[in-house]
This record gives C-alpha cells, sequence and structure tokens, in this order.
C-alpha cells in the first residue's frame, strides 16, 4: 500500500484522480467544524487551511452551559485571542470572535479556555486546529466566518554582515 492510500485517499493513475475519504471531504466543507473534543469539556474548532504569517478573524457560535457572562483571559494564548463573546441568539451559547494568528505551518493546535463569570468552576475549552500552508504554498479558500485582518512580514536586517563589493 502506497503512503497516499494510507493517509486515507489514493490516486487513480489511469484517469489522474485524487479521491479523499468522506471523513477527509468533510474537513474541506465551507462552514468551521466544531465538534465535542476528546477531553471532557472540550470543543474542536477546526479551521481548514490557512496561510502562514496571516492574522484572521474567526466567527463561529457554539453551544455550552457557561451562562450569559463568560470571560476569557486575555494573556493565556499568544495566538488566540478573543475579542468578543456574546450570547447567542437562542440563548443555548455563545457567539465567538476571535483574532487567530497562524504562525506555524503544517498543523497549529491553539486552546483557550472560556469562564463563567457567575461560577468560575464552569470551564470549556476551545480546542482550535489549522493547516498552515507555508510561503509559496498556495492561497487556501476561506471558511465561512474566517477572514484575513492582516498580514505579518518579516522585517529584514537593515544591517548585513556583507559589505557588498568595494
Amino acid at each position: 500500500m502506497q503512503a497516499s492510500e494510507e493517509a486515507g485517499y489514493h490516486s487513480d493513475h489511469s484517469e489522474n484522480h485524487v479521491h479523499f475519504s468522506e471523513d477527509q471531504f468533510q474537513e474541506h466543507e465551507a462552514d468551521i467544524v466544531i465538534r465535542p473534543g476528546r477531553k471532557a469539556h472540550t470543543l474542536e474548532v477546526h479551521l481548514g487551511f490557512l496561510q502562514f504569517q496571516h492574522v484572521y478573524q474567526v466567527k463561529f457560535t457554539i453551544k455550552d452551559d457557561l451562562g450569559e457572562e463568560v470571560e476569557a483571559d486575555p494573556l493565556q494564548n499568544i495566538n488566540v485571542k478573543v475579542t468578543d463573546i456574546t450570547p447567542s441568539e437562542e440563548r443555548k451559547g455563545h457567539e465567538v470572535t476571535v483574532e487567530f494568528a497562524a504562525n506555524k505551518e503544517k498543523l497549529q493546535r491553539e486552546n483557550i479556555v472560556l469562564t463563567s463569570a457567575s461560577d468560575s468552576t464552569k470551564k470549556l475549552t476551545l480546542a482550535f486546529q489549522a493547516r498552515v500552508l507555508g510561503k509559496g504554498k498556495g492561497k487556501p479558500s476561506l471558511k465561512k466566518g474566517i477572514h484575513v485582518i492582516r498580514v505579518e512580514v518579516e522585517e529584514e536586517s537593515e544591517l548585513s554582515d556583507w559589505q557588498g563589493f568595494s
């Protein structure tokens, strides 16, 4: 079995088509995928493909029992910052807006913890996952609710050891 087949897809060499399993196909859907995590009181938030050194605004809705007022420590994660969290229209969860900095190529995982303002024992961990494409690897199609807000550009050092030609 080839490595590509082990990864869940195979190439039909006669027609040059790649076939994805149903699980992999769902990962490419247009909506942000939110599902219960492996650990208790955890939701996995699958963001799909993002681009290296880009900062995104991500908006999504979760179902929770944290109560109306929810807090998130702004210093708990340098790559994910909660910018807004309000009760959802049905009052069965919250609409969450975060800034997500894609600064690690390949698979990037980041966690933040939301806490009930009225009962500090009620907590919910949001476990973000994104596939981050490196420079020159293409521009991904973003899922609904995800927008680029800025590009982080590495500044080249103004001082160089190389003196040039004299």
